[in-house]
């Protein structure tokens, strides 16, 4: 029979075993995320809704709305956001549309027969303040004022025509209130002025003004949403005038997301186009689409989530939108070389048409598409690499070259990433050497792919020592680029 005793010494006494854990991290930002902002009427009342198929959101906001098919068309291609792990956020917004400027003629029914003897007519449109001349317009084999329409489109003028009963609208591809329709006096030798009242009888017709945009912006319902959950893109359904746009932009790129617009008018691919990438605007990403308004806000839907589509954990999975098929979308039916041309100066995106192939032509607006989701990606998980090495530890960091070390070494990883999801590539470095050793920067680079530096502890200021900051990492990055263009020479010789 064991003894008893009326005291034992505890077993901690000689061994004392702690359970400790490393402190909990911070998730990576999901930067395959896209909010639209819509200001169509919603049937919730919460800030925003989280969405993971689009029936959710037809049975939100109704099936025929635009919210509904801006967000089918992001669940559409394969791959897509949700291929990145991105979320689908809704959030309710208070924009009102701009509108576009019209001119709509008189009843004009009793003039088509006048029309059926017009061999060379000309139709002079003021749109959008810039004189258009269309001539060579052949009306004798026209039976309705919808033949009448399909001859003026035939020209591909930069405006949407239709007829409303017996009479022909013609309304601008902008919004605003610049964006103005007008007929005027066509005048040359051996044509037929289709301005006079025996055919669109442009005394009598209808002028209706575009609006601006009004209400709330949406750079402010970004902010207001950013800080409450965390995406990386942007979409809206509210028509909106160049100033609004470009406004936009201006806000959006202090943030880390990518504002995705559409551009319904090829000319203003040289005004708007032009301006947001005059003023450095790269987080916003233009696409034109002028088939129509609505075709446009759910071609853009299309752009982004393929855009959005990358794993950027996986390996190889870095993209680029050119050459890209925008599933369920039409391409561009207004394109012409010059608009081609324009919107590669001008860094605007087109979908078109070649060899029965549709697919995107991305140009560049201050880097290309896949190069703004590269560094939105490669800022948001070195903001949590670094952290997450500060935080999980139970003890400290030491300011010594040993925590310093750690610290390169979590930004680094970031960089060993890049490389494996094929954004980062090793290379040469072509311009000057900003910082660190010039022979273990060019061979980090072309070796790597990525250079990481920071002075030594023992040279920062002592004010910066007292204020317990870590010198700064400097970090060089050698992106892979993609191939869009190529040239082949064929020397023949018989």
């Amino acid at each position: 029979m064991a003894t008893a005793y009326n005291y034992e010494v505890p077993l901690s006494y000689t061994v004392n075993v702690s359970l400790t854990s490393a402190p909990a991290g911070l998730a990576d930002f999901n930067v395959n995320s896209i909010a639209i902002f819509s200001n169509e009427p919603a049937l919730f009342s919460e800030s925003y809704r989280a969405y993971m198929t689009p029936s959710a959101v037809s049975k939100d906001f109704g099936t025929d709305s635009l919210t509904a098919k801006m967000a089918t068309a992001l669940f559409t291609p394969v791959p897509n956001f949700r291929t990145g792990n991105g979320m689908l956020y809704i959030f309710p917004f208070k924009g009102v549309n701009a509108t576009a400027g019209n001119v709509t003629t008189a009843d004009i029914a009793a003039n088509l027969s006048n029309f059926k003897t017009v061999t060379n007519g000309a139709l002079n449109l003021t749109i959008d303040e810039t004189s258009t001349l269309i001539q060579g317009l052949d009306f004798t084999s026209v039976q309705t004022l919808a033949d009448i329409v399909t001859v003026i489109k035939a020209q591909n003028p930069d405006v949407d025509i239709e007829t409303v009963e017996n009479k022909i609208k013609f309304t601008s591809r902008r919004f605003g209130s610049d964006a103005a329709i007008a007929i005027t006096t066509a005048t040359g030798e051996g044509i037929t002025d289709l301005s006079g009242a025996e055919y669109l009888n442009a005394a009598a017709a209808e002028t209706v003004a575009g609006t601006n945009a009004s209400g709330q912006t949406l750079a402010q319902a970004v902010q207001s949403g950013l800080e409450q959950v965390y995406f990386g893109g942007v979409l809206s359904t509210q028509f909106a005038d160049n100033e609004t746009v470009q406004a936009n932009a201006a806000s959006i790129q202090s943030m880390d997301v990518t504002y995705f617009n559409e551009i319904t008018s090829p000319k203003n691919i040289a005004v708007l186009g032009a301006g947001i990438k005059a003023a450095g605007l790269s987080k916003t990403r233009s696409l034109l689409m002028s088939n129509s308004a609505q075709q446009a806000k759910i071609a853009i839907a299309t752009y982004a989530t393929i855009a959005k589509s990358v794993n950027w954990k996986a390996t190889n999975t870095a993209n680029t939108m050119n050459l890209k098929t925008l599933t369920g979308c039409v391409p561009d039916n207004g394109l012409s070389d010059t608009y081609v041309l324009s919107a590669q100066t001008n860094g605007v995106d087109i979908y078109g048409n070649t060899g029965g192939l549709s697919v995107v032509y991305s140009n560049d607006n201050n880097g290309y598409t896949d190069d703004a989701e590269a560094n939105l990606w490669h800022k948001k998980a070195t903001e949590v690499a670094g952290f997450n090495y500060l935080r999980q530890t139970n003890t400290k960091i030491p300011q010594t070259e040993t925590g310093m070390a750690g610290l390169r070494n979590a930004y680094e990883q970031v960089c060993v990433q890049a490389v494996r999801n094929g954004s980062v590539a090793p290379g040469t470095w072509n311009g000057p050497v900003p910082f660190g050793n010039p022979d273990d920067f060019k061979r980090s680079i072309e070796e790597r792919g990525y250079y990481v530096y920071s002075i030594p502890v023992a040279q920062q200021s002592q004010t910066d020592r007292e204020a317990r900051k870590a010198p700064v990492v400097q970090i060089a990055l050698k992106r892979s680029g993609a191939f869009h263009f190529s040239e082949v020479i064929i020397n023949v010789e018989r």
